[in-house]
């Protein structure tokens, strides 16, 4: 964790009075769903978007709970203001029960090297389909495991396949194809449906980018100009080598696009 406080319930504790008690079924079987937001500067990005999703995958997997909108966004900017930070992540986690919890913890970003922005990254492929995609659970071991395989391999994420050989999206990130000026996404209801995904698509329309939602098969991935994944953290992130082919590069519109979703994001 990053600072010295969290929140628990909307209560502001010290660090070292966070845990979770070892019989604590609920959490130990993973029955939980969680947000991740991005704060920069002070300012929380997309707040709203982040709870209003934390609640729609509580409600997917029958979590019931007494929390509010309004609720969690002041929680948030209480702890942040409590530990004085500018430019962390925040990190809200919603264990079910007879009594839930909610924790709101701090945590240092992560930022990719800007040389990836210019020359693309390395991911691997790997066949799994996620129960409840559209839910953001703590349903991770196979996402975890896969992940440790790509880092094995110095790769910055795994493209996870359907069973027709589909690309469906990364272990922890969002995917997506751009040829002209036409970008192509796997359809919303396949996936979890990534804030930063939404925000770079109607970042895309309002800059004259045609969206297609379809399936995207991997044997025919070097048809098009170029590819790129999305996350809280690193916002777009450029694919350059799949597995023992590669892009020539970043092609000029996924540049572009990089370039216009920054200033998205400072308006």
């Amino acid at each position: 964790m990053l600072g010295k406080h969290f929140s628990h319930n909307g209560k502001i504790l010290p660090v070292k009075k966070a845990k979770i008690a070892i019989d604590n079924i609920e959490f130990t079987y993973g029955f939980g769903v969680y947000e991740n937001l991005r704060v920069r500067k002070g300012k929380i990005f997309f707040a709203d978007e982040h709870v209003e999703r934390l609640f729609k995958s509580a409600e997917m997997i029958e979590l019931d709970h007494d929390f509010n909108f309004e609720q969690i966004k002041t929680w948030v900017e209480k702890l942040i203001k409590k530990n004085k930070l500018e430019d962390c992540n925040i990190k809200v986690l919603l264990i079910g029960g007879e009594s839930q919890d909610l924790y709101i913890m701090c945590l240092a970003p992560k930022f990719l090297d800007k040389k990836y922005y210019k020359q693309g990254v390395k991911v691997i492929t790997e066949i799994y389909e996620r129960f409840l995609p559209q839910a953001k659970t703590l349903n991770m071991l196979p996402s975890y495991l896969i992940f440790k395989r790509a880092k094995e391999q110095d790769a910055y994420d795994v493209l996870l396949l359907d069973k027709e050989n589909n690309i469906v999206e990364g272990t922890r990130s969002n995917f997506f194809v751009i040829k002209n000026k036409t970008i192509y996404t796997t359809p919303v209801e396949k996936v979890l449906d990534g804030v930063t995904r939404r925000t770079v698509i109607d970042c895309a329309k309002e800059n004259g980018y045609e969206v297609v939602e379809e399936d995207i098969k991997l044997s025919e991935l070097f048809d098009y100009s170029g590819a790129f994944l999305t996350n809280t953290s690193s916002k777009i992130v450029p694919i350059r080598e799949v597995g023992d082919e590669s892009f020539d590069g970043v092609c000029d519109e996924l540049k572009d696009l990089i370039k216009l979703y920054s200033k998205y994001l400072s308006s």
